[in-house]
């Protein structure tokens, strides 16, 4: 256990070090909460999935694409500095190098989720409209672990299989995949058939649960409800995250054998 506090420590300082963190897993998303609140206002709030409510499961879920990309840079950097080739001679196992950075990647998501429940509760002060309650606010912090956990896995694993010029390219396709394919800023309920493929990826799934959660209104005029979407929603989220898990934690071993 100390092995694993002493590895996480040391990349949190190496993080906190970076103004990437600051920039991207912090400032992007309060921009991004701000620019959408402004164009929701500016068109006299005829865009459902720009309010508050709405906009904060989208925000929190868009947002956890960046803890990926860190965890991807950090990873990825170690790798070139050889810092992890020196750890392999080390009594430390991959389990104890995995669970360090996932360590990282979970205190940045549950602080990115912290920012946008913040960020969101001023601008329902401002505006004078209702929020969630505290026991909302923490479901919706659970509901949207297990998308965090996947961004946090894949992270790691692109940082592990892609060098530190190549890691970047393939997370910004993830990044703009969440925007996109998340309906975090589109009214993909209103899309048919991409709606339906939409419901394959966890990314939609995790936003569409956390609507319900704030008790949203999306674009057809209709409240969110636990349905069908969001029941078998579930899958799509437990395959990716499970996936995910072991993925990373195979081509760590891989990596961590050859580098031996």
């Amino acid at each position: 256990m100390n092995k694993v506090v002493n590895f996480y420590k040391r990349n949190l300082k190496e993080l906190l070090r970076d103004p990437i963190i600051y920039i991207f897993s912090l400032g992007f998303p309060i921009a991004m909460f701000l620019l959408f609140y402004i164009i929701n206002k500016f068109s006299n709030g005829q865009t459902p999935t720009f309010e508050v409510l709405s906009l904060l499961p989208g925000i929190i879920v868009f947002s956890y694409s960046f803890v990926m990309l860190t965890l991807a840079i950090i990873v990825s950097k170690d790798r070139l500095t050889f810092f992890l080739k020196r750890l392999y001679s080390s009594p430390m196992k991959s389990y104890h190098f995995i669970s360090g950075y996932f360590l990282v990647g979970l205190f940045i998501g549950l602080l990115q989720t912290m920012v946008c429940v913040i960020t969101g509760l001023i601008i329902s002060l401002i505006s004078n409209v209702g929020f969630i309650s505290i026991g909302n606010i923490l479901l919706l912090i659970i509901a949207q672990l297990p998308i965090l956990i996947t961004n946090i896995f894949l992270g790691i694993l692109f940082g592990t299989i892609f060098n530190d010029k190549s890691a970047p390219g393939i997370c910004s396709v993830f990044i703009s995949l969440a925007g996109i394919l998340g309906g975090c800023w589109m009214p993909i309920e209103t899309m048919g058939a991409f709606e339906s493929f939409c419901r394959f990826l966890p990314f939609y799934p995790s936003v569409y649960i956390g609507r319900i959660i704030t008790n949203s209104t999306n674009a057809l005029g209709t409240q969110y409800i636990f349905d069908s979407v969001a029941s078998l929603g579930l899958i799509p989220i437990f395959i990716f995250m499970i996936a995910s898990i072991i993925l990373t934690i195979f081509a760590f071993k891989k990596n961590m054998v050859s580098d031996k």
